[in-house]
């Protein structure tokens, strides 16, 4: 009788939590709609509202689909993007005798954008990744600019990092604080213990290094800009592999930078989209194991199901024996496990072989 009531309160507990997990990357802000004023207002929202769907579900799209996989909806002749929303809100509104503008924040309901990309075959990627602390230098001719009001890399890049999106970026601020802690100097010499330091006190683990050259070529009279980026984590330094050379290269008459972060943002996105290529949904075969969480901690248990069940989905998690001493679940996945665990990395957990079974395996937090 004990593991029954157990059992239907973790079900129940589990239920609520659920609801109430992390939407973000299925918001869409800052949506502008601009229409000529026909004075009827009322067609004119309708009208307004259509075209808001539409830009959403676009934008929605290049965050969490590949080129390819946004090409293949191109089959279909109708999409009724109605049907996916949860709700929107006419943020702002402006009328005038000759136009009309709106900007109309639009909510996505997760559950029936993915079972529509599932059931289309089309492969998705809603992975969402902790937070890597942003480190931009800056070196302007022979200049270095870090947390420098001036460092106009950091502004730009901090300008078109979209904080609704997968890859989750924190941008230190800019103050004497942090110039006294680590410099540009330390950061390009690869001081891992200055880094390691750092990111303790901003209680991050892994850092992205973005480094802007700029040089005047007296020959061409033209500006030289290289771009690299580096990954520092507990496994040391890694070139992050954006451009085919590893670094970004451009002559322009002009500075570049604002362009130049638009770009590397973007490549940053798709780097992280890599990094959590999606199985191929097109393959029949599937990873089964089994996950045993120790029934003593409930509440983190319940947190724990939660995060599993945002990444796998209800059907791929599946509540398998139950006893008083641990609950064990049947997971069943296309995801391998060095991408479940890059998954769990936000909420420092990660999955571990026992020695009970060769395919049971517990979640350790680190």
């Amino acid at each position: 009788m004990k593991n029954i009531i157990l059992k239907v309160l973790l079900i129940n507990f589990c239920f609520f939590f659920n609801a109430y997990a992390d939407v973000s990357i299925y918001t869409v802000k800052d949506n502008q709609v601009f229409l000529q004023n026909d004075q009827n207002v009322l067609k004119l929202r309708e009208k307004a509202k259509k075209l808001a769907f539409d830009n959403a579900f676009n934008i929605l799209k290049k965050k969490i689909l590949e080129p390819s996989e946004i090409r293949k909806l191109e089959r279909f002749e109708k999409i009724d993007i109605s049907s996916f929303i949860k709700d929107f809100k006419i943020v702002e509104e402006k009328i005038t005798d000759i136009n009309y503008s709106a900007n109309i924040l639009v909510n996505f309901n997760p559950d029936l954008v993915l079972n529509f990309f599932d059931s289309s075959k089309i492969k998705s990627k809603v992975l969402v990744s902790e937070e890597y602390l942003v480190l931009p230098i800056f070196k302007k001719f022979s200049t270095f600019y870090l947390w420098e009001n001036d460092n106009i890399w950091y502004d730009y890049l901090l300008d078109e990092y979209d904080e609704l999106g997968l890859l989750k970026l924190y941008f230190p601020k800019k103050n004497h604080i942090n110039k006294i802690q680590i410099s540009p100097k330390q950061i390009l010499k690869k001081d891992a213990e200055s880094i390691k330091n750092f990111l303790i006190k901003k209680k991050k683990k892994k850092a992205i290094i973005i480094f802007l050259e700029e040089n005047y070529n007296l020959k061409t009279n033209k500006i030289n800009s290289t771009i690299s980026a580096t990954l520092f984590s507990d496994k040391g330094f890694e070139t992050i592999k954006l451009f085919p050379n590893d670094v970004y290269k451009e002559d322009s008459n002009l500075s570049n930078t604002k362009l130049l972060s638009k770009k590397i943002i973007k490549e940053l996105d798709e780097w992280w989209k890599k990094k959590i290529d999606s199985p191929d949904f097109e393959s029949t075969s599937e990873y089964v194991f089994f996950i045993e969480l120790p029934t003593k901690n409930l509440k983190d248990n319940i947190l724990i199901e939660k995060r599993i069940n945002e990444i796998l989905g209800k059907k791929g998690f599946i509540l398998h024996e139950f006893n008083n001493r641990e609950i064990i679940y049947k997971v069943i996945t296309k995801y391998d496990l060095e991408q479940l665990n890059l998954a769990l990395e936000i909420d420092n957990l990660r999955l571990e072989k026992s020695i009970k079974k060769e395919n049971l395996f517990r979640l350790k937090r680190y």
